[in-house]
């Protein structure tokens, strides 16, 4: 917050308690209960503000603005709660603040804030995105534009990606990923190394043997792992989805279904890279004695 900014709070705290305690011609005709009321939760509100106590302060400014409503009672909750870092109610009470005060001397200053909170908000909304790879050191590419080495973590905008990881040696993998607001993401990816071609003809002294049937059963386990892990990741992401808020009955239905689904498979593609990482041990074995 700028000092601008910190200045102004105190004189719109003064200028609301003058507005509470001698009304304008409208709040003159409440009852002076109501307004009494009022002034108390006020004066209350600002002493907590003052001590830095935002939450409870937002209360009393609260039953103040119920007892007696005020506008630039508004602004100072707002400050409240940009103070508690919530910025999404802070910049709904700024915005309640202009609605009710069309007029207001600060309006610019005001609406500059407002920009610079959802600018923030926005930043803060972005999920952070974690991937890994074995081996390290693959390039990371999002949308088509590079954007490092694994291990990578970097924070996205919400909404659909392709994410593509590249090593040398290594065939390269792809990911769409749909990105939710607070959902952080972690890939650990398990690549899996190129085929090497070969000169027929038999071995020559010294020559090490090649082990074809080895690296097919690793590579099987890699590619089963890493969808193993992929797919528990997208059915953990459908089963917060389902449980962070009411869903419609299709909706939840649906999300349920994807789950269960993706889970199941998830399991299957675990026993899955399990076997052909038993079958590449034995596999290194055999094709090494002959």
């Amino acid at each position: 917050m700028t000092t601008r900014h910190r200045r102004m709070s105190f004189p719109a705290l003064l200028v609301a308690l003058l507005l509470a305690l001698g009304g304008t011609g409208a709040s003159a005709a409440e009852p002076g209960a109501a307004r009494a009321a009022a002034r108390k939760h006020f004066e209350r509100g600002t002493t907590l503000y003052q001590e830095g106590r935002y939450a409870e302060a937002a209360a009393a400014f609260e039953a103040a603005y119920q007892t007696l409503a005020n506008g630039v009672v508004l602004y100072n909750l707002g400050q409240c709660y940009e103070k508690l870092g919530d910025l999404q109610r802070a910049i709904g009470y700024y915005r309640d603040y202009l609605r009710m005060v069309p007029g207001a001397e600060d309006r610019p200053l005001v609406e500059s804030l407002i920009a610079r909170l959802e600018k923030r908000h926005e930043e803060e909304r972005r999920p952070q995105v974690t991937v890994s790879s074995e081996p390290s050191g693959a390039q990371v590419q999002v949308d088509g534009e590079a954007r490092g080495v694994t291990p990578w973590s970097d924070k996205l905008v919400v909404g659909p990606h392709r994410l593509d990881v590249t090593h040398e040696g290594y065939q390269p993998l792809r990911r769409d990923v749909e990105l939710r607001p607070g959902e952080p993401l972690e890939l650990q990816l398990m690549l899996t190394p190129l085929p090497k071609s070969g000169v027929a003809g038999g071995l020559q002294p010294g020559q090490p043997r090649q082990r074809v049937w080895t690296w097919v059963a690793a590579g099987a386990a890699g590619a089963a792992a890493a969808g193993a892990v992929t797919l528990g990741l997208l059915a953990r992401s459908d089963s917060r989805e389902l449980l962070a808020r009411p869903h419609e009955r299709v909706e939840a239905q649906r999300l349920h279904d994807s789950a269960l689904g993706r889970a199941r498979a998830s399991n299957i593609l675990t026993g899955t890279a399990g076997v052909a990482l038993l079958a590449g041990t034995a596999l290194f074995f055999f094709e090494g004695s002959f």
